[in-house]
């Protein structure tokens, strides 16, 4: 995951201003190896948030927080995700 972030982080750098800008202060400061680090952390929570935010925005319709129950078909036995099996 590291990998893939730091590999976004590296283009990222190069297209927004914003972390063009953080990332040069960075370099100066820090070096190149802490600040693509340091602008792969930014893309992170940048995620997460609009992850978050359209989560929030299709939990409105949403049975969000019950389990799901996967139907096996013609078995007997049904799979609820999200709890243990009871026995």
């Amino acid at each position: 995951m590291r990998f893939l972030l730091l590999q976004a982080a590296q283009t990222a750098s190069r297209i927004d201003p914003e972390l063009r800008r953080d990332y040069q202060r960075l370099v100066f400061r820090r070096g190149k190896a802490v600040a693509k680090v340091a602008i792969a952390r930014k893309l992170a929570v940048r995620l997460y948030w609009m992850l978050r935010q359209a989560a929030q925005a299709g939990a409105v319709d949403s049975h969000a927080g019950q389990p799901v129950v996967a139907t096996g078909g013609d078995h007997s036995t049904d799979v609820v995700i999200g709890r243990p099996a009871s026995l």
